[in-house]
């Protein structure tokens, strides 16, 4: 199997995704899409259990990173690439830091170290009856964060679902159109507001003028939210390049109050609606 540098770390991620200490479910009636996520992490590409790849995705499943095979015959390729590899060991840490389910749709932020590099990943995987239908991903190589209070993916991890997810979602919405309109972002921003996002904090701004860049024209696809958890999927331009960007917003009391990102450059060969 020819492995390219992105589908390299698609397999990491999918390494070290053994460790996942969701529990086993193969009853898609009585789980969330959550769970079958997290089910599908440790059964399918956790264990190899590819024999069970029909209860958990379609056949005519989707797939939008262009270095992965369509359908059921590219998770089976990986998975049987994964046997040929020593498994992690049990006692693993699992990577996957935050879990986020609306409606059909689940998110997954994970923190991968595999041969001495350290990576962010975001999937997004789309659902129908309880089957994992369409798939997307970002991942985003990390720096050195060695003695950091704050890293690109610490913070807070637990949902509170007594926050209105549609008031959180909101926030993020009315943030978005600020920036557009460049209007002052102060209404949406707490005052102790946390960035993790390793390439806004490089960049020395702040977020607000960060999506605010000349040419930067962000465009969002779709914002996933629960409770006080917002995810954007969306994309923006830099140096001529179009990148895939994935944030995760936390709102409360009516503020942005922590932030984290993923991004990833589209190949050259690669049209960006087929990312999205």
């Amino acid at each position: 199997m020819k492995i390219t540098q992105v589908f390299t770390l698609g397999i990491c991620c999918i390494l070290i995704c053994a460790a996942c200490d969701a529990k086993s479910h193969t009853c898609m009636d009585t789980i969330t899409n959550k769970q079958k996520v997290l089910s599908f992490y440790k059964q399918i590409v956790g264990q190899r259990k590819t024999e069970l790849i029909p209860e958990f995705i379609v056949e005519n499943y989707k797939q939008h990173n262009p270095t992965v095979k369509q359908g059921r015959a590219g998770i089976t390729e990986m998975v049987n690439y994964l046997k040929t590899l020593p498994p992690p060991p049990e006692d693993a840490k699992s990577p996957i830091i935050r879990a986020i389910q609306d409606g059909d749709l689940v998110v997954t932020h994970l923190d991968i170290s595999f041969l001495g590099r350290r990576m962010a990943v975001i999937d997004l995987f789309k659902l129908k009856d309880g089957m994992l239908t369409e798939h997307w991903d970002a991942i985003q190589p990390l720096p050195d964060e060695s003695g950091k209070t704050v890293t690109a993916t610490n913070g807070t991890t637990e949902i509170d679902h007594n926050a209105s997810t549609e008031s959180s979602r909101s926030v993020v919405e009315q943030f978005y159109k600020s920036v557009v309109n460049n209007r002052s972002d102060n209404l949406f921003i707490d005052a102790a507001y946390v960035e993790h996002a390793a390439s806004v904090i490089a960049s020395g701004l702040g977020l607000a003028d960060y999506l605010a860049e000349p040419d930067r024209s962000v465009k969002i696809h779709r914002l996933i939210a629960e409770g006080d958890f917002v995810v954007a999927q969306s994309q923006f331009n830099r140096s001529g390049k179009t990148f895939v960007f994935y944030e995760i917003f936390r709102v409360a009391k009516g503020k942005i109050a922590e932030h984290w990102s993923v991004e990833q450059v589209v190949p050259d060969d690669v049209k960006v609606e087929d990312m999205f």
